[in-house]
């Protein structure tokens, strides 16, 4: 490896941002994948001429932001990507009032419309079993919350892996704090049995037209159901038609849809 190269002082980053910024390179050029080992604290510390101290800054940013595996007696090692450092981003965003859950709804919606795009495309025959099983739980539930919302997190868990877009499950997975509140918003004491049955429905709905490998039907049913959730929360007028006694999923205007993937040969 080569020593880092100085850089003017106006311009010139802390010393550990340059070995963690080598330290990717490295893993660039290399064409690392998680699981791999990468040069030891000592070992890039003795070939950039840098303090041991530096290194061991830059290695445990590194891990902060989920880069890195650090454990004692074992070289460092790529992590795969995980939602855990969005989320921590995303649930400060929201405990400093800098998002609200309404926020975090909208961009969920904007996710899962394709979510559910893909997955009607995609999902499995196993991956469409567990929906409906999930679906089915949600309404055994009964007077179990608890319950009802972690079926509901499982399907929305499901369709996310069914799309075969891995960026779906982590962003979703990030958003998990906020998804969690509007699922027990949803379920709360507060709502009667009637408008419990309609948020079921809304999932059921959207099940139904990923089994029946209905693109179109599918982002109709999932912005109908979020439109229900964006209703719950901030009050405002749905935002792809009207969700009133009169409204439902045929009243939704449908983005664009995305172009089938390419078939490797």
């Amino acid at each position: 490896m080569n020593r880092l190269a100085a850089l003017p002082t106006l311009e010139r980053p802390t010393l550990s941002a340059q070995v963690a910024r080598h330290l990717i390179d490295h893993v660039n050029t290399e064409q690392l994948r998680p699981g791999d080992t990468v040069p030891s604290e000592v070992q890039i510390g003795r070939d950039l001429g840098v303090s041991r101290g530096s290194v061991r800054e830059a290695y445990r940013s590194l891990a902060a932001l989920g880069i890195l595996e650090i454990e004692s007696g074992r070289k460092p090692r790529l992590r795969a990507i995980h939602p855990d450092v969005l989320a921590g981003v995303f649930e400060y965003a929201l405990n400093t009032a800098q998002i609200t859950i309404a926020h975090a709804i909208e961009t969920r919606r904007a996710i899962e419309l394709q979510t559910a795009q893909l997955a009607a495309r995609y999902a499995t025959p196993a991956q469409r079993l567990r929906l409906r099983e999930f679906v089915d739980q949600m309404r055994a539930a009964g007077t179990n919350h608890a319950r009802r919302v972690a079926a509901d997190m499982a399907i929305h868990s499901v369709i996310a892996e069914a799309s075969g877009n891995p960026l779906s499950s982590l962003l979703l997975g990030a958003l998990r704090h906020p998804v969690e509140a509007s699922s027990k918003l949803h379920f709360a004491d507060t709502r009667g049995d009637t408008e419990i049955t309609r948020v079921i429905d809304a999932h059921e709905a959207v099940v139904d037209r990923i089994c029946a490998g209905d693109s179109v039907g599918a982002v109709a049913a999932m912005s109908y159901h979020f439109d229900i959730s964006l209703v719950r929360v901030s009050g405002r007028v749905a935002i792809g038609g009207s969700t009133g006694p009169d409204g439902g999923i045929e009243n939704h205007i449908i983005p664009p849809l995305l172009p089938e993937r390419p078939v490797n040969d």
